[in-house]
């Protein structure tokens, strides 16, 4: 199971706006943030990162985690499944993160570890790390990129609401859940059963909440 961390497990924390606004980013086209970094100067890029930095480590020390989260990673752990984190932030904002709600991960990659989200390579890479086949693993996020990338490295992708409207893109995953509970639901998972069931891991794509 791979997690997207901001939107995911914790409740939405980063005001991109602000960050665009503070950094200078137009309106229109409204490239995401860190693909537009790519394209400044060494000078613009350094100063783009340090107000990145800032507002990320803020909303990192100031993160709550959405309803569940820490039960349903519990479960999982239970079953013996290996959990990644798959991230845009930067490692050490993850960390504190993970730190501050005391969570762990198996594997954690962030931007400084290669090709983000919605590169498949980053879904690909925690696979090979775990020894496993893409069709066996499941990406769960908010946001499309979180889908773009699952699809494209062929496993079974989540799409976490919270109290947000579906998104236009909401078709794109193979199940769509309010809450992460919905999770063990899918994956026919028992929170408090401290041994796993009979039967596969991971059951496949065959359920779905749309």
């Amino acid at each position: 199971m791979i997690f997207d961390l901001d939107g995911t497990l914790t409740r939405p924390y980063l005001d991109f706006d602000r960050i665009r606004d503070e950094i200078g980013l137009p309106n229109e086209p409204r490239t995401p943030v860190l693909e537009a970094m790519e394209a400044m100067t060494v000078e613009q890029r350094a100063r783009a990162e340090a107000i990145l930095e800032r507002y990320e480590t803020e909303a990192a020390l100031a993160s709550e985690l959405h309803d569940g989260a820490s039960e349903v990673l519990a479960a999982l752990r239970r079953r013996s499944i290996p959990l990644g984190l798959l991230t845009r932030n930067s490692r050490r904002c993850a960390r504190i993160v993970l730190e501050r709600h005391g969570l762990h991960f198996d594997c954690i990659y962030a931007r400084e570890d290669g090709p983000i989200k919605p590169s498949p390579e980053p879904v690909l890479e925690i696979c090979r790390r775990f020894g496993v086949v893409p069709a066996t693993a499941w990406v769960v996020g908010d946001y499309l990129f979180d889908l773009q990338a699952g699809r494209r490295a062929g496993v079974t992708t989540v799409l976490m609401l919270g109290d947000s409207p579906p998104p236009a893109y909401a078709d794109q995953a193979h199940h769509v859940v309010r809450h992460l509970h919905e999770l063990l639901t899918i994956m026919a998972i028992e929170p408090g059963r401290d041994e796993p069931p009979h039967g596969p891991p991971f059951p496949g794509s065959a359920l779905s909440l749309r």
